[in-house]
């Protein structure tokens, strides 16, 4: 399923994926995984890209997993409430506070993968949600008076601009409700060359900062939350290796960026054949590492194999072989933070 929203993934623990943007990025070396973790089992999808119809033969041989925990087929659905009963986990906590100027450079590097640089691309409707979905983190708004299935984060996200004294559209400040104001598809695409779209994706274009920092304040909250989707004996694992991230100058951009291309990990969705790969696995299949360089090249390669091994185990009338490159070259670029935080282009 495309295009489906990172926020709600945060809300309503669910996933995305969002078909990537080819990067003018030089290949590092270092994806091709070394030695397997120790406690590597949780590989997999958050929902189905949009592809190319022409049949595709290609075979992708994943590396060697050694499974040490089973993983049963009853995890969430893409409608469950976060878990309440987190009492357990410790809180999620860090020393660093990315100023501003850190949250909009990962916001504008997002914005490069996931539109190329297009401000219309940051607006977009899913048919299967009927829903708009919005700016680097798809953020979800529903007709009026209308629900769905996925927790709704475009008002959320308005309110999170207003409480930062930056303003917003005044067609959006001033709606009598909080939906929006497209009633399906046909509508949405008839209204893109109208004033107030325009509006709307130079906002969301400027405001790319704001998004990373409003995801990056939902996945504080919610990590402990989702952590509890794991088997018990590997959630500190989880949350440590959040931590270490957290920690690791450069280590939220990748964080952010993974999450928003190939899911949380939470959902049923997100998986073949039980096993997961969105952010949640390639935590949990980290070696334990020290903040820093080690921590960003253990994210990617544990980020290398999560996409590698979804790949071999997807349908094969998913044709997922045709995303491979293009997914590895975007997660190459987790390893090389710049002055910022962000990986260099």
């Amino acid at each position: 399923m495309k295009n489906l929203s990172v926020l709600a993934a945060l809300f309503v623990l669910t996933g995305c994926t969002v078909v990537p943007i080819p990067l003018n990025t030089a290949l590092l070396p270092g994806l091709v995984p070394q030695s397997p973790p120790t406690h590597r089992f949780l590989q997999t999808e958050v929902g189905m890209p949009v592809l190319p119809d022409p049949d595709v033969r290609t075979t992708i041989v994943p590396p060697q997993l050694n499974p040490t925990a089973t993983i049963s087929n009853t995890l969430p659905t893409i409608t469950p409430p976060i878990p309440d009963n987190t009492n357990n986990l410790p809180p999620i906590t860090t020393n660093l506070n990315a100023p501003a100027q850190e949250m909009s450079a990962i916001g504008e590097r997002i914005f490069r993968n996931e539109t190329n640089g297009d401000a219309a691309k940051l607006l977009r409707w899913n048919s299967k949600g009927n829903f708009a979905d919005l700016g680097i983190g798809h953020l979800v708004w529903y007709p009026v008076n209308q629900r769905g299935n996925y927790a709704e984060t475009f008002p959320s996200y308005l309110k999170y601009v207003q409480s930062k004294n930056v303003p917003v559209p005044t067609w959006l400040a001033n709606r009598p409700s909080e939906g929006g104001p497209w009633a399906n598809k046909a509508a949405f695409e008839r209204a893109k060359g109208d004033p107030q779209m325009r509006e709307l994706a130079k906002f969301l274009e400027k405001t790319v900062g704001l998004q990373a920092a409003f995801m990056t304040e939902q996945l504080r909250r919610n990590m402990p939350a989702m952590a509890q989707t794991l088997p018990p004996p590997y959630r500190q694992a989880a949350l440590n290796n959040f931590q270490v991230m957290e920690k690791t100058p450069g280590g939220l951009y990748p964080v952010l960026d993974y999450m928003i291309f190939q899911g949380a990990g939470t959902g049923s969705t997100e998986r073949y054949n039980g096993h997961g790969w969105g952010l949640l696995q390639v935590l949990l299949n980290m070696e334990n590492v020290q903040p820093g360089a080690n921590a960003l090249a253990e994210f990617m390669r544990s980020a290398g194999d999560s996409i590698t091994h979804r790949v071999a185990a997807a349908p094969a009338d998913r044709h997922e072989a045709r995303m491979l490159a293009d997914w590895q070259t975007r997660v190459r670029t987790y390893k090389v933070p710049t002055r910022l935080g962000v990986a260099s282009q």
